[in-house]
């Protein structure tokens, strides 16, 4: 089967993201922090498959975006009214360049090992329509879909809420998809998300080596949260 990454990015500006963060942090370190975890996304994914996908938004800010990327991929806008949407439409952009297997992941959650990714295309090679990775906010940090997208999967869900594991579970359900778990990860959105994550960098070397622009930028502000 032939492998794609997509990666759902937000375009790290100040003042749009990480907003939870502050007044943890200021919007401009917030921005830095945004686009730390993009790189270390970008890095993990092309350690596992070079056909990577980077769908961005806002479509005016592609210059900026550009100047973040430190590899080569395929530069897709984000299109749809609602994340779901996003996200269907991204999987089908992928099946229609001639994917087979394909995998998403976001930015919000740097430490996880590239190890999760390999073992969600394994599942999708072998006996998975449908691979998940949860969040432990009740989201996911990982889907994974063989051909072809269902676009019904990414229906009738409310995203950004505790329910969105469970919703796509069931939706898979009903659709008769075979489904397979990968180990669940954290995503990194609230001051005390901000700190589990000083903790993890800190003391585990796995952790700062699947993350290093995350920890490099931990290192350079230690000043603003008392890193040693």
């Amino acid at each position: 089967m032939k492998r794609a990454i997509i990666i759902m990015a937000k375009v790290p500006l100040a003042g749009t993201v990480k907003t939870r963060l502050q007044p943890f942090l200021p919007p401009e370190k917030c921005a830095e922090l945004a686009a730390a975890f993009l790189q270390d996304a970008e890095r993990k994914a092309k350690s596992v498959c070079e056909n990577t996908i980077l769908s961005y938004a806002p479509a005016d800010q592609r210059n900026v975006l550009e100047n973040i990327l430190r590899y080569e991929n395929i530069i897709v806008e984000q299109t749809g009214a609602t994340l779901g949407e996003r996200m269907s439409n991204a999987f089908e952009f992928a099946f229609a360049h001639d994917s087979d297997a394909v995998v998403m992941i976001g930015t919000d959650s740097p430490t996880f090992s590239a190890d999760f990714i390999e073992q969600a295309f394994e599942s999708l090679e072998t006996n998975a329509d449908l691979v998940l990775g949860k969040a432990k906010d009740g989201g996911f940090y990982l889907i994974g879909l063989r051909r072809k997208n269902r676009s019904e999967l990414f229906e009738n869900v409310a995203w950004s809420s505790a329910a969105v594991f469970a919703q796509t579970i069931a939706n898979a359900a009903r659709l008769g998809l075979r489904w397979r778990e990968i180990p669940a990860w954290y995503d990194v959105d609230t001051p005390d998300d901000f700190l589990f994550l000083r903790d993890e960098m800190l003391n585990d070397a796995q952790s700062q080596k699947s993350a290093p622009a995350t920890h490099q930028w931990l290192r350079r502000n230690a000043n603003l949260f008392e890193v040693e």
